[in-house]
């Protein structure tokens, strides 16, 4: 690819229904930026976090980039996010002159133009793979474009701070280049495969492996050459390892010992206080430390047992019910958004699983898994729907079978909810029949108006309290 920006050149025929995507996705960031805009208006840093953290739960997403962008610091996981941090630096750099200029804090406005940006390209990318590289219809791409993005936290994913968006235009991208590449017996180029590598799993470290699960389908046997191996796959790898533990010993771990002293410091004055207290007082503090541990214990319990307590291990989960997991919430809420409990939080007071109030609702996760599972069948021949899946299989590996996230599992929907109308496209493909055709486009508009109502339903409303 002699110009690498080409590839963001919108076409002729992406332009109308590309405008209208990017309305509403600008739309619904100009919500949420409405809801939260007298807080995070207001002057010095100390609101914010309150603010996010106390009204808008938002599901478990977290609101590190809004306090990375506002005061810029390493404020993600560095093992699992390597690079995230330093990809919101210029972010705050913009916001740090905007703020001396303006006398606000503008995260909101830098972070949405960001997440507008990625869920825009998003679409595009998503169109591509089904018109060029499937090679379906126009109106057919159109759809399940369309298809997709009424999916409730694909929609959530478009404006919550995060880096669940940045991951799926990078998947996405991956994905369209692998496309173009099989369909043209092109080579996965050995610098191409490193650089998606080190910047996507940089993001979020799991999408590193797709990255090297599209060189392989790509080039095959040619995956396995040395040269290729060791510039494509152990160099990047190597690379960002060794970029995590300097950014760890640099800015994590200096950190770290000094809340390990500060929090020996306050146990020993902690003792001290104890030990002065009157008999009372004392029943008191027990009590008010009983109730905390309760709450701990609530939590622990919602969150899982792990296999282990180290390491990677202390993420996995081997408690929490697969089966109930998979149709309440990888193919429930990932999809559809339950009424009851609202983008509550389950570290807080949303249930781990929750029921949908319609019958109705099932229906439709059954006729989206029913058209995923046949499309699979009828693109079971082709070798970009196999590296689709791949992907999609390491992601249940990690969420189902280890079980990381698995208590709130539809916060990762936009890692992997992409395979759904891809594999739909190929039931398209082979079905030339107008009902399918209306019973998708049916199941769009359901999907659209529903979870649109209760998200944009929540967005308008008033926040509780100015925190």
């Amino acid at each position: 690819m002699r110009n690498p920006l080409k590839i963001f050149k919108i076409k002729p025929e992406e332009r109308w229904q590309s405008a209208i995507a990017l309305m509403v996705i600008i739309a619904l960031n100009a919500m949420f930026i409405f809801r939260m805009h007298e807080l995070f208006m207001q002057p010095g840093f100390g609101p914010y976090w309150k603010a996010f953290e106390h009204e808008l739960h938002l599901s478990g997403y977290d609101p590190l980039t809004y306090l990375g962008v506002t005061n810029w610091d390493v404020v993600y996981q560095v093992y699992r996010h390597p690079l995230l941090s330093f990809m919101i630096w210029p972010l705050w750099v913009i916001n740090e002159g905007l703020t001396w200029l303006f006398g606000v804090n503008c995260v909101q406005y830098l972070v949405a133009a960001f997440l507008i940006f990625c869920t825009y390209y998003s679409y595009i990318f998503l169109y591509r793979i089904h018109r060029e590289v499937i090679e379906l219809e126009r109106k057919d791409a159109t759809l399940l474009t369309a298809y997709f993005f009424s999916m409730a936290y694909i929609l959530m994913a478009a404006i919550v701070p995060d880096h669940f968006t940045i991951s799926m235009f990078l998947l996405l991208i991956t994905l369209y280049i692998s496309g173009v590449c099989i369909k043209k017996r092109r080579e996965f180029k050995w610098w191409q495969s490193a650089i998606l590598f080190y910047i996507t799993a940089g993001v979020t470290l799991s999408n590193g492996v797709k990255v090297f699960l599209s060189g392989f389908f790509v080039n095959l046997r040619d995956f396995f050459r040395p040269k290729y191996l060791l510039l494509a796959v152990i160099l990047p790898a190597a690379l960002l390892w060794g970029t995590a533990q300097w950014e760890y010993r640099t800015y994590v771990l200096p950190k770290e010992k000094a809340r390990a002293e500060q929090k020996a410091k306050k146990a020993e004055q902690q003792k001290a206080r104890v030990a002065q207290m009157t008999a009372e007082q004392k029943e008191q503090y027990e009590a008010k430390k009983a109730r905390r541990d309760k709450v701990l214990q609530r939590q622990a319990a919602k969150t899982g047992k792990p296999m282990e307590n180290y390491g990677f291990l202390k993420w996995t989960d081997i408690s929490t019910s697969r089966w109930q997991s998979t149709y309440e919430n990888l193919f429930g809420e990932s999809l559809q958004f339950h009424q009851d409990y609202f983008l509550e939080d389950v570290l807080v007071h949303r249930p781990v699983f929750v029921r949908y109030n319609w019958a109705f609702s099932y229906i439709i996760e059954a006729l989206i898994l029913l058209f995923f599972v046949i499309g699979v069948w009828m693109g079971r021949k082709s070798r970009f729907l196999w590296l689709c899946l791949s992907g999609f299989a390491f992601d249940m590996l990690i969420h189902i079978g280890l079980g990381f996230g698995l208590n709130e599992i539809y916060i990762m929907t936009p890692h992997w909810a992409f395979v759904l109308p891809i594999a739909t496209a190929y039931l398209f493909k082979t079905v030339q029949t107008s009902w399918l055709r209306w019973i998708v486009a049916a199941m769009t508009i359901y999907l659209l108006i529903y979870n649109g109502y209760l998200l944009t339903n929540f967005l308008l409303s008033p926040i509780k309290a100015i925190i």
